[in-house]
């Protein structure tokens, strides 16, 4: 084999279900250099990444779940060990045919399998973390197992993110951050005429159209935000919201059902609409007249990125990884997480003032989107993988294949 051979590399996701972290795995296959990088993956074959990525010419070979959760039941415990290691011994036999250069874990669980599969065999690691580590015990365990494995790279998607990980722990020369890109050219800026959209809706062309998109789940705090906007809507009647997204995790319908009871209230009934999962989200902020993000925690928020290249200004918590994007006042607006009454507040102060929403707005699709585009992301991630993979051990590595990966 010829060192100029494309860097392999094994993607590995603990889940088939399709969340942020996995749509950040999307745009990292979509965007590599094949000249360069020749993707494989390795997950679930249940819910829609395998399809999506093989959609993209990735060939995906079907892992077990990892189905392990933060939790102190100890029958929750072993079964989420048996679960890691039932995952570790398949993933271990497809990587020894595979003989990828890396081996990128999308995900805390993904890299523990990962890290634990490729012991002793010299595979380099990275560990992409795209949530915060809570205050459990299980948390602290992680990261022994981190310093135990010894990934090659530990990468979190905020600076926040990163904290979270690193604990009371000293992760010299392995963690850092890489900010998590988004393809601008997929939400190009507003036009003047946006009303398909809003006509689908029902909405009047006067009317303060206020959208929250992503996973419907607990955590995004959209009960809280159904709350508020009555609160607000009662000063402001020509508001409306549109919650677009749907439950990823079976759990959580229950959840979606208090949102739906919520929504019937006799303040906003009618004035709540549930899009579910769009097909056309750019359309959708390009319509709206404010993106809230009302998470109780957020690692990042590609969804913020999402709607300020569309033009669309955003009022988010001030939790995680957000305030690394938004800077209150300057291109977005932060309030506090929980504080349902101030929420409320800024929502009605923003729905009267067209003309500072333009100007903020403006702000944040000339100067900040730029600097999380994809373009960005995908250099950051090369660089890394590059630092980890030199020709020679690409040459060397191969010429010692046996059983090539089909």
């Amino acid at each position: 084999m010829k060192a100029a051979d494309p860097i392999r590399v094994a993607y590995v996701s603990h889940t088939g279900a399709v969340s942020g972290a996995e749509i950040v795995l999307m745009n990292i296959v979509r965007g590599l250099d094949r000249a360069l990088y020749e993707p494989v993956a390795f997950c679930p074959l249940e819910g829609d990444l395998a399809r999506r990525l093989e959609a993209e010419g990735v060939p995906c070979e079907a892992l077990p779940e990892v189905q392990a959760r933060f939790t102190w039941r100890p029958d929750r415990l072993w079964n989420a060990a048996v679960s890691i290691t039932r995952a570790t011994l398949a993933l271990r036999r497809v990587l020894a045919q595979a003989k990828p250069d890396i081996v990128h874990a999308n995900g805390v669980r993904a890299g523990i399998v990962a890290s634990a599969a490729s012991v002793a065999s010299g595979r380099k690691v990275v560990w992409h973390v795209h949530d915060d580590l809570p205050r459990h015990f299980l948390s602290s365990l992680i990261r022994i197992a981190a310093l135990l494995l010894r990934p090659a790279r530990i990468v979190a998607v905020s600076n926040a993110t990163a904290k979270a990980f690193r604990g009371p722990f000293a992760f010299k020369g392995t963690l850092c951050t890489i900010y998590n890109g988004v393809d601008l050219r997929r939400f190009p800026l507003k036009k003047a005429n946006r009303m398909p959209m809003r006509e689908a809706l029902g909405e009047s062309p006067g009317s303060f159209l206020i959208c929250a998109v992503g996973q419907i789940c607990a955590r995004k705090g959209l009960l809280e935000l159904i709350r508020a906007f009555g609160m607000a809507r009662a000063q402001a009647p020509h508001m409306h919201l549109v919650i677009a997204g749907s439950v990823v995790f079976e759990h959580e319908n229950e959840y979606l059902e208090l949102l739906r009871q919520a929504a019937a209230a006799p303040e906003v009934a009618g004035r709540v609409h549930f899009a579910g999962p769009l097909k056309n989200v750019p359309e959708l902020l390009q319509a709206a007249d404010l993106l809230v993000l009302n998470s109780h925690e957020e690692p990042f928020g590609l969804v913020l990125i999402e709607a300020m290249s569309s033009g669309t200004p955003v009022l988010a918590t001030r939790v995680g990884g957000i305030p690394e994007i938004v800077k209150d006042g300057d291109n977005g607006w932060l309030v506090d997480k929980a504080d349902t009454a101030g929420l409320a507040r800024k929502l009605l102060e923003l729905a009267g003032n067209r003309k500072l929403l333009q100007k903020v707005a403006r702000q944040a699709h000339d100067l900040t989107c730029p600097q999380f585009s994809l373009e960005i992301f995908l250099a950051r991630l090369e660089d890394c993988y590059a630092d980890l993979v030199s020709a020679r051990e690409r040459a060397v590595g191969r010429a010692q294949l046996v059983t090539p990966y089909q």
